[in-house]
């Protein structure tokens, strides 16, 4: 949108927030001071600038391109489209196990090969990508860099991820990335959450005044949202196989106690809470 902050704008209060600045950015991402001045003035960066600020500041290198309104490069996207319901599926079964079988399910996501990327034939409606802004922003790092896609998807895991904090239509993020509704501060804690981005960045580069909407800290959370990054260069045939191990570890539920998952033929299923 027109009057949205460029890339040195969001990039100088991040800075801000952090209580540095150009001297130390250029030093840590050995870029020079003058280009890294030139970028908070407003030039747009290089690709490799990108890389090298993302390095320096703890970002991952493809949310540091959308932040800066570039386009992922394609060794940086997902591996393929449109699989955002295993991976909310999945979210869902590992969360309630326990730490030593979560721990194997990320083991086991690690050490799956790495396939050549493949795109569908009829590739899913990209409902993340508009000019709504900061909330185009948001949702394209969760939709598009973690394979989520649909706004649906993306309701679904933020409630996973925010223990039902943030429960909103997939409409209402739709209108979010369209720049119809205006971020509110709890909603940019949740983002926060699901993107594994630590929540004063994150509100520092919006805008957001998070002083009474911090979101808690949430060990368990932040695993989950680790799990979504890892997932994204699996193809979808490879997250049902992971999904697949995940549910055979849940049991009968004996008692109010535990975690459950899903209900199938008169019995509860899941795994002893934490």
């Amino acid at each position: 949108m027109a009057n949205d902050p460029d890339f040195g704008v969001l990039l100088t209060r991040l800075l801000n927030s952090r209580q540095t600045d150009i001297a130390w950015l250029a030093s840590a991402s050995g870029i020079p001071e003058s280009e890294v001045r030139s970028v908070a003035d407003g030039v747009p960066p290089s690709a490799s600038q990108v890389e090298g600020l993302a390095a320096a500041l703890g970002f991952r290198t493809a949310d540091l391109f959308v932040i800066a309104g570039l386009s992922v490069p394609e060794p940086l996207q997902p591996c393929e489209a449109s699989a955002g319901s295993e991976l909310v599926h999945l979210i869902h079964v590992v969360m309630a196990l326990p730490a030593d079988q979560r721990t194997h399910i990320r083991e086991t996501v690690e050490q799956l090969p790495h396939l050549p990327g493949i795109r569908p034939a009829d590739p899913p409606r990209d409902f993340y990508r508009g000019d709504g802004g900061l909330g185009t922003m948001l949702l394209t790092m969760l939709c598009a860099n973690r394979n989520l896609h649909s706004p649906i998807a993306a309701a679904k895991t933020l409630h996973l991820l925010t223990r039902g904090r943030m429960y909103l239509a997939g409409s209402t993020y739709a209108r979010i990335a369209a720049g119809a509704t205006p971020l509110r501060p709890d909603w940019v804690g949740g983002f926060a959450t699901a993107l594994g981005i630590p929540a004063a960045d994150l509100a520092a580069i919006t805008g957001t005044d998070l002083s009474e909407a911090t979101p808690p800290e949430d060990p368990l959370a932040a695993e989950m949202a680790e799990l979504l990054w890892d997932c994204r260069r699996l193809r979808v045939s490879q997250i049902e196989h992971v999904c697949a191990e995940a549910k055979a570890m849940l049991v009968p539920v004996p008692g109010d106690d535990w975690n459950r998952v899903h209900h199938r033929h008169g019995t509860w299923w899941g795994a002893p809470r934490r």
